[in-house]
């Protein structure tokens, strides 16, 4: 292309130039008509400037996703209190960790600054205790227009992927998306962010997250900017180092007492650098590590009426009531799957009462009751709403 010819899209200067000497010489033939026509497009100019000047910064933060400052009293007016129950409701067997975890957020919360962030919670169990599904519940609670970021880190094996985390660097590919944790940040500056399966990543990524924990701060490779995670909360879980946390538990006697949170804190970092061979420096961010093991039988049961609920709800029918021997019938085959925890109790319901459900929505029905026949099998009966 001639270096003298224009871009596409853009005027050429002489026709600039001609527009300028144009204009000039109408503001100087009208001067003359009145001598307040000069003040009044200059201040019409600079308006126009400003207004232009507003709209390209906007459409830049807008673009390059910036967000605005973080509101601390805002989050220190968050009533933590009132999540409890439905947390509890929600996730049966774990009351302890449940209040463990709250207690440390709302102080947090209460004590919310720049530079640092409001909770890193280390989440530690077998597969299917509940540990992703606690965090994304209180998600939900804490921030409930906005969806939290939840990164799989079993995706982030490879020492590069330190770039996905952060963006990479400008001219390399993807570069104009940012990180997969960066750039929600800069978009939205109120988030739980949830590192699942923390064991299964690269070193590396454990280093890139240091400073992040430490001072809530950390610079997107990408677009250069500085991301705030000041409103953020941080929940890492894992399932190494289950026996050695488990072991901690155990009661040492009858006449032992558990051990206070910071003698646990220091002891469940040993355990799990030794077990699990997380780095201890690593380990050191996580202001709480709490331990989800398996659910006791009457847990379960619990478990298993909540996910029978849940699953009918989502085709539109509720589930007013349940015979005794369908949920006996969920234990007993958690117990056959218990490798695999509640997780594989949910889809046991999902797939002995599909049938059940083609059923129900053939009638129409939209509230009903599940019993067990003379054979075993499932039996559904549409309840009538007695109001009517």
């Amino acid at each position: 292309m001639d270096r003298g010819s224009p871009v596409k899209g853009q005027i050429h200067p002489f026709i600039l130039i001609s527009v300028v000497l144009s204009l000039s010489g109408a503001v100087i033939g009208l001067n003359r008509v009145s001598i307040w026509f000069a003040p009044a497009m200059l201040g019409v100019a600079l308006v126009g400037l400003g207004s232009v000047a507003v709209s390209t910064r906007r459409e830049e933060r807008r673009r390059r996703g910036a967000a605005g400052p973080i509101d601390y009293g805002r989050l220190m007016a968050t009533p933590v209190a009132q999540f409890i129950p439905w947390l509890k409701d929600n996730v049966r067997g774990h009351d302890r960790v449940i209040d463990a975890v709250m207690a440390e957020l709302e102080r947090n919360l209460r004590l919310a600054k720049p530079g640092r962030h409001l909770g890193a919670f280390l989440l530690v169990g077998p597969t299917g205790t509940g540990k992703t599904f606690l965090a994304q519940l209180l998600g939900q609670a804490l921030f409930p227009n906005v969806e939290p970021v939840i990164l799989r880190m079993n995706q982030y094996k490879h020492p590069d992927d330190v770039y996905t985390l952060i963006g990479p660097p400008p001219g390399m590919p993807g570069y104009e998306v940012g990180g997969t944790l960066t750039r929600p940040i800069l978009e939205h500056p109120y988030r739980l962010v949830l590192l699942d399966e923390l064991e299964k990543c690269h070193p590396d990524i454990h280093h890139c997250l240091y400073d992040i924990l430490d001072t809530a701060r950390c610079r997107e490779k990408s677009s250069g900017r500085t991301v705030d995670f000041s409103g953020c909360v941080f929940f890492g879980t894992s399932n190494s180092g289950v026996e050695a946390l488990r072991a901690l538990c155990e009661p040492r006697g009858s006449g032992s007492t558990p051990p206070d949170a910071a003698r646990w804190l220091g002891r469940s970092r040993d355990a799990l650098a030794e077990a699990a061979g997380f780095d201890k420096a690593f380990l050191a961010r996580w202001s709480g590590i709490q331990f989800m093991d398996e659910l006791p039988p009457l847990h379960v049961a619990e478990v298993a009426c909540l996910q029978l609920a849940k699953h009918w709800r989502e085709y539109g029918i509720e589930v007013a009531y349940t015979a005794p021997e369908i949920i006996l019938r969920a234990v007993e085959r958690n117990e056959e799957f218990r490798a695999y925890g509640v997780r594989q109790l949910a889809s046991y319901l999902q797939t002995a009462t599909a049938d059940a459900i083609l059923q129900a929505r053939q009638t129409g029905a939209q509230q009903v009751t599940l019993g067990v026949s003379s054979d075993g099998a499932l039996t559904v009966a549409q309840r009538r709403d007695k109001s009517r």
